[in-house]
This record gives structure tokens, C-alpha cells and sequence, in this order.
């Protein structure tokens, strides 16, 4: 596929994807539970704040998969795509925080609290073209220096390059923090490279990547946004029960199509029963309405009966098969459109720990 394709086509996904379909009726939502003890809670009816905002400044311009998150610390990115039938290069975009956040816990183990608790909700990630694995921008909610001291606890070393504070594990650490895998080496435990952008945003990428891997990272903040970037940072501005936007382009396999698919698109936001309102409150007991927008390449009309007809993949519980069945798809011109919206308590199957 040509660049100026892939723009159009970007284009398309996006102009359907701003209409807005009727809600259907959700049923009732009983209490989530408690919030973490820190940090404190956003205030209610809040739209995203130019803090939140900020990861958005480090997508790189010439990512062709990138994709925004503030979903709440308990639900699973990767189950909610699974859900809506993303194909698996999308899918690795929802895996990575997880893969980040149980990483650093096993690398640090009982030196620092939980990392769910010091990395705040809303992170960017992207597949730059030529990278090997992910890049994720996570905002801090803790001191830098004792995010440092952390790290140093876990065997990390530091080093200065390109005028960024860059830490990877070091060989000095000769086994893995009590708690984890015994015997490790701390680049098996935690195979991430971290950058310090700012006082409090951290990028993370693997150590596998070529050179010092910053590449993606100074052309974000070196280069003009792309027409994609631009569009994402729009969206979360402009929309308060924001959770999740994700983009990816460019052909990729599907397991339940025959055919690839050109772009893959999800949003979800928050969904408050019984408020039709797109100013939603920002709290735990909402569901979530979601929506994702496939381009295949082959018969539109067979790829829509696919995906109504899926079913997920290995041994799973009746309530999460009944999910899936409900969510609806259907033809719309060269694109193939599914919707679901989720009460609060619909969400357990897809919670850590979560089942049916």
C-alpha cells in the first residue's frame, strides 16, 4: 500500500467513525471497586487535562500504529481488543503496558510500591515502522528521584545520551529481586530500555531495538505532527469519556478473515447508564461504549459475516462467549463496523482476575 493510499484510506476510517449510532438501553451498574490508594481520583465531569495530554507531544509522526490509553488500572487492554476483533499487530499495541508495568514490578519487587500506582493511567504507544517491539510514553505520578532510586534498586544503570537520562539493566545485578523468577539476569526479567522525556513522562522500549533506540522518541519531538497524530490529539481533547484510541494501517493479517485488513480503528469511552451525554462523569462505575472499524482487503460483505459469526479462541467461560456474540457488525461501504456497549458489571470477564 502507497503512503498517499494509506493517508486516504486513514481518512475514510476517520470520517466514519465520527458518527454517532443510537445508544441502546444499558441495564443498571452495581459499585466497581475501590480505587487505588494513590493517587487520588480525577475530578468528575473532567475532560482529559493538558497533563494527561502530554504523552500525546512523543508519537512519533511516521508511526503507522499508534494509540492513546486511560483505561482503568483493573481491565485488560488486550481482552477488550480481543473483544472487538482487532487483528494481532493491533493487539500487541493493548499488551504492552501490561508487559511494562508487571515487568518493572518483578525487576524493583518490594523496593518501590506497585508500578500501577507511580504510572498513571493515560500513556501513549506505537509501532514505529522500523522498530523491533513497542514504544510506550507513561506519565509519572511519583517523584522522579524516587522513581530513580528504584530503578537503581532493581540493578538498573544510567547513562546520558543525547541529552536524555536513559537507564537499562545492568550486569552488576547478578540475580532478579526477591519475589520474581529466581536466577534471572535483570535483562531477562525486564527487557526494556527507559528514557527519562521529562521530569514526569517516562519512554520505555525494548533493549533489543538498533543503536539507542531514541529514533522514534526525538522525531516526535523534532518533526512536525502527522495528519494521524494530529487527528488522535483532537479527538482526546474534544471528547471527555475518552478511554482508548487506537490506529493501526497497512496490511495485516486477521485471524477470522480470509483476507487481511488495511486499517484497524477502536475507540472506547466511558458509557454512564441512564446519560446519553457525551460529557460523561469520570468514575468507576461506568460501562463502556465501544465501537471498531475494519477496512478489509477482500469481500466486505463476507468479512462482516465472519466477524458476526466469531467466536473466541480456546477454552473460555459462557459469559465471555455471550460478549462476543453481542457485539454487532455490520457493512458500511468498503468498511466493516462493529458496536458493543458494556455495563459496569458486563466489564468483570474482562477485569485482571476477571472470569464468568
Amino acid at each position: 500500500m502507497s503512503h498517499r493510499a494509506a493517508l486516504l484510506l486513514v481518512g475514510l476510517a476517520l470520517a466514519c467513525g465520527k458518527s454517532e449510532p443510537e445508544r441502546p438501553p444499558v441495564a443498571a451498574a452495581p459499585a466497581a471497586t475501590a480505587a487505588p490508594v494513590e493517587p487520588a481520583p480525577p475530578a468528575a465531569d473532567a475532560p482529559a487535562t493538558p497533563d494527561e495530554r502530554k504523552v500525546l507531544a512523543w508519537l512519533d509522526p511516521d508511526s503507522p500504529a499508534v494509540a492513546y490509553m486511560r483505561l482503568p488500572a483493573d481491565l485488560e487492554p488486550e481482552a477488550l481488543g480481543e473483544l472487538f476483533a482487532l487483528p494481532p499487530r493491533a493487539l500487541a499495541l493493548l499488551r504492552a503496558p501490561l508487559s511494562l508495568e508487571s515487568g518493572l514490578a518483578a525487576l524493583i519487587g518490594p523496593a518501590a510500591p506497585p508500578p500501577e500506582q507511580w504510572l498513571a493511567r493515560d500513556l501513549v504507544v506505537m509501532q514505529p515502522v522500523l522498530a523491533r517491539g513497542p514504544y510506550l510514553v507513561r506519565r509519572l505520578q511519583a517523584p522522579r528521584a524516587d522513581v530513580e532510586a528504584w530503578l537503581r534498586a532493581g540493578g538498573m544503570d544510567v547513562e546520558t545520551v543525547e541529552g536524555l537520562s536513559v537507564w537499562t539493566p545492568g550486569p552488576e545485578a547478578a540475580e532478579a529481586p526477591a519475589g520474581s523468577a529466581p536466577g534471572l539476569p535483570p535483562a531477562l526479567v525486564f527487557p526494556w530500555r527507559l528514557v527519562f522525556l521529562a521530569d514526569d513522562l517516562l519512554g520505555a522500549f525494548s533493549l533489543t531495538e538498533m543503536g539507542n533506540g531514541l529514533g522514534p522518541l526525538t522525531a516526535a519531538r523534532d518533526l512536525p505532527k502527522s495528519e494521524l497524530t494530529r487527528t488522535i490529539g483532537e479527538v482526546v481533547a474534544a471528547d471527555p469519556g475518552l478511554l482508548l484510541e487506537l490506529y493501526v494501517q497497512g496490511a495485516m493479517l486477521h485471524f477470522d478473515l480470509s483476507d487481511d485488513v488495511g486499517i484497524a480503528k477502536l475507540s472506547l469511552r466511558r458509557l454512564v447508564e441512564g446519560d446519553g451525554a457525551r460529557s460523561l462523569p469520570r468514575h468507576d462505575a461506568a460501562g463502556i461504549d465501544g465501537e471498531v472499524i475494519l477496512q478489509p482487503l477482500g469481500d466486505v460483505g463476507e468479512a462482516a459475516a465472519a466477524l458476526e459469526a466469531r467466536t473466541p479462541a480456546g477454552a473460555t467461560t459462557d459469559v465471555l462467549r455471550d460478549l462476543y456474540k453481542k457485539v454487532a457488525y455490520t457493512q458500511d461501504g468498503p468498511i466493516v463496523r462493529g458496536r458493543l456497549q458494556l455495563a459496569a458489571d458486563d466489564l468483570t470477564p474482562l477485569r485482571r482476575g476477571g472470569g464468568g
